[in-house]
């Protein structure tokens, strides 16, 4: 579960200083602790073109078209999104400027860097020829007219094959989870499909080549659309319409235990790989709470910022007007930061959303009470986002007993599911391995023995 802002890039031509702007440059939006990598790629011959990657949510390169150079000063619009990004150049050769989107305003300092993902390995990544069959589809999501598009996968021999639809946690994502240079559900895809397991994962609503507007959804809305791909994959030709099953990963395991727990798809089981299994504003408590622990914040740091979280995340879940709740969390804020900046206060901004606001006061547990079908649930005992202890407790008490259930924490591994040393969302990036193979192995014979 990650914060996230996504971005879009159009380039306004100019000539003359602008050659200096030349290159491939990175930098690091940071929100609520977190820090987005973004990547911009910029070139000049007849005139300006280029890219635009956000490693963290996803491997598209956006096109861009206009840029606006003034002697050592760039200015990026995006007008789609009302974004804009301005700065100067310095004589370190770096860029220094501020990314504002929709009243908030962001510091953001970029360096010259090429191919900053290419030089990381990443060895589980499957290549093509694959020993299975690789089709890419459509369908329709009928409750608002979205249409979905992704790639299922399936084996070369037999028939009536148990199925799985794949659902991606938070933030913008394409079919393969791609974050940081890693694509988790391609990898989960690929040892699933070899195991003689049926696999579809698609794009987001609104994102790769699926319709839809992404940034005005909610859970809601992308519960709906899990439904229509479950359907979808239950009238595949090969497939046993009776073990058709969710996996999700983090929101998308919170997704497919609200299915499951109001029975609203016929599914014959859910795997739940780093799910939410307290109520959202607890869980966020925790999650900010390890994620500072982490950062080397002191135990009395620690605290105090664990009573304003909490309040924060109650006047989130409350039923105060946008307004008001916006400066209800300024005041409790006061205290410990008298002085916000105007970049503080426009992050705050953010927590009185809609989308926000409707993700915080979800409560899981009287879900997962009314859950009937077999459950897989895998923990990282290094996940910062979704802290496994309380998580993993909460579904033990909570699941009604089924001895096909399976409830594991995997010691050492952080929430993308790899073997971490801190479970700091910044190693994400450095870390080779994209998903322990362990837990595939563990899901995938889990699936052919239920």
């Amino acid at each position: 579960m990650k914060y996230y802002i996504f971005l879009m890039v159009l380039l306004q031509s100019c000539l003359g200083y602008g050659q200096k702007f030349v290159g491939t440059w990175q930098g690091e939006l940071k929100v609520q602790g977190v820090a987005l990598p973004l990547v911009f790629h910029l070139e000049n011959t007849s005139a300006w073109k280029g890219t635009m990657e956000s490693p963290a949510q996803g491997d598209a390169k956006l096109p861009v078209s206009a840029i606006h150079i003034e002697q050592d000063s760039i200015s990026i619009a995006v007008a789609s999104i009302g974004l804009t990004y301005n700065g100067k150049l310095l004589s370190d050769g770096g860029i220094e400027g501020t990314l504002s989107q929709n009243g908030m305003t962001f510091p953001m300092r970029l360096s010259k860097a090429e191919n900053m993902l290419a030089k990381r390995r990443r060895p589980q990544l499957p290549e093509a020829p694959y020993s299975y069959d690789t089709l890419d589809v459509t369908f329709s999501s009928e409750y608002d007219n979205v249409k979905l598009a992704g790639t299922i996968t399936t084996p070369r021999e037999g028939d009536k094959l148990p199925a799985v639809v794949l659902v991606s946690g938070s933030g913008p994502q394409d079919r393969d989870e791609t974050i940081m240079g890693h694509k988790p559900f391609k990898v989960i895809a690929d040892y699933l499909t070899k195991q003689g397991i049926v696999v579809l994962r698609y794009d987001e609503r609104g994102i790769g080549a699926s319709t839809g507007n992404y940034p005005k959804s909610t859970i809601g809305d992308f519960s709906r659309d899990v439904i229509a791909a479950v359907g979808f994959l239950q009238k595949q030709e090969r497939v046993d319409p009776a073990r058709v099953g969710i996996i999700g990963h983090s929101e998308g395991a919170l997704i497919a235990e609200l299915i499951a727990g109001e029975s609203s798809a016929d599914v014959g089981f859910i795997g739940l790989l780093g799910a939410p299994a307290i109520p959202i504003d607890s869980l966020m408590v925790l999650q900010s709470y390890e994620i500072g622990k982490v950062m080397g914040m002191s135990a009395e740091e620690l605290q105090q910022a664990k009573e304003v979280n909490r309040r924060n995340f109650a006047t989130v879940k409350s039923d105060l007007a946008d307004e008001h709740a916006y400066h209800q969390i300024l005041e409790n804020m006061s205290s410990p930061l008298p002085n916000l900046s105007d970049s503080q206060k426009n992050e705050i901004k953010m927590m009185v959303l809609p989308a926000y606001r409707y993700f915080m006061r979800i409560d899981p547990v009287p879900f997962i009470k009314r859950i009937d079908v077999p459950v897989f649930a895998a923990f990282g005992t290094k996940d910062v986002q979704v802290p496994f202890a309380p998580n993993l407790e909460s579904l033990t008490d909570h699941l009604p007993r089924n001895e096909k259930n399976f409830l594991k924490a995997y010691d050492g591994l952080n929430h993308l599911f790899q073997k971490a040393e801190t479970g700091a969302v910044s190693e994400y990036i450095d870390i080779e391995e994209t998903f322990n193979e362990q837990v595939l192995s563990d899901l995938a014979q889990w699936i052919k023995e239920i």
